[in-house]
């Protein structure tokens, strides 16, 4: 549960009484109530009514601040504020004024640090996504990079020849949406080390967080939002911008699929093998590859 006051904090969801989940599904509500024996918390976590107790036990809600960055709420040891400091880029992906209308779980067959490496690097856009590549252009691609973080941006075309059937629903629905005022680039793509992605296409937002599973296993927890406006009235707009994401999602699935079936083909003949990095395309691939072998260092 997340309570706003003076700053958003994480609530825990069970009750101190007897250990029961309250609250389910999604919503908003002041008080927050458990079923099973009425147990009352405020917003704050404090038990404000526990009924047939002559005195009030003194139990309480396990409380967790959270840190915002742009609207993003963060839970955990590292501050994302610092870890994303002097991103030029940041204004983008504000998320003020925009309302989540969509999660999708996508469950990908394959292991997470392929995912990364696909997602940062874009070589393959042009082989690999009709769609997306004519809705795109790799060619003014740019890169900026952080200790923690990897953003690219790139350019937008004419928008006059669609790549795929699904692509021309979103080319047809940006430029219904926007008119004359064409986007200044075709997206950005930020990846906050390990495992979080934030991207932005006009007028519209995602959050990908990656759930590691097993090896060849990992799950895709993607959020869509958008401006209040189109969630309200643009419904043309919002499945046409998620369909087009979807398309290039298993678009990537079959390339990190087949990524990971050669490398599994090599580890059982006892080989390995590596490819060099085509600059600047995958320069977000080295990059990722240069995080994680300096954050497993100390360790191995």
């Amino acid at each position: 549960m997340t309570f706003y006051c003076t700053n958003a904090h994480q609530m825990s969801n069970v009750c101190r009484h007897r250990q029961a989940i309250m609250l389910q599904g999604s919503g908003s509500t002041e008080h927050v109530v458990c079923p099973v024996h009425r147990w009352t918390y405020d917003p704050q976590g404090e038990l404000i009514g526990a009924p047939h107790f002559a005195q009030k036990p003194c139990l309480a809600l396990q409380r967790d601040a959270l840190e915002s960055w742009h609207g993003l709420l963060f839970k955990g040891p590292r501050s994302a504020s610092a870890d994303l400091d002097g991103m030029r880029l940041a204004s983008a992906l504000d998320f003020s004024g925009y309302k989540l209308d969509r999660v999708d779980i996508h469950e990908c067959n394959y292991n997470w640090k392929t995912f990364i490496e696909v997602y940062l690097e874009d070589y393959h856009v042009g082989p690999f996504h009709p769609g997306l590549g004519n809705f795109v252009t790799c060619e003014d691609l740019s890169w900026q990079f952080g200790d923690w973080y990897s953003v690219q941006q790139v350019g937008i075309t004419s928008l006059a020849r669609p790549g795929s059937p699904t692509y021309a629903r979103w080319h047809k629905a940006v430029l219904d949406y926007c008119g004359d005022d064409k986007p200044a680039q075709g997206a950005i793509w930020l990846t906050y080390y390990p495992n979080v992605m934030v991207e932005w296409y006009p007028h519209v937002l995602v959050v990908s967080t990656l759930v590691p599973v097993a090896v060849n296993k990992t799950r895709n927890v993607v959020e869509f939002y958008y401006p209040e406006d189109i969630v309200a009235f643009e419904r043309a707009f919002v499945e046409a911008a998620q369909a087009a994401y979807m398309e290039t999602a298993i678009e990537d699935d079959d390339i990190a699929e087949r990524m990971d079936r050669g490398r599994l083909a090599l580890m059982k003949e006892g080989r390995n093998e590596v490819g060099p990095y085509q600059s600047p395309y995958e320069d977000g691939m080295q990059h990722f590859h240069e995080f994680y072998r300096r954050i497993l260092a100390p360790h191995i």
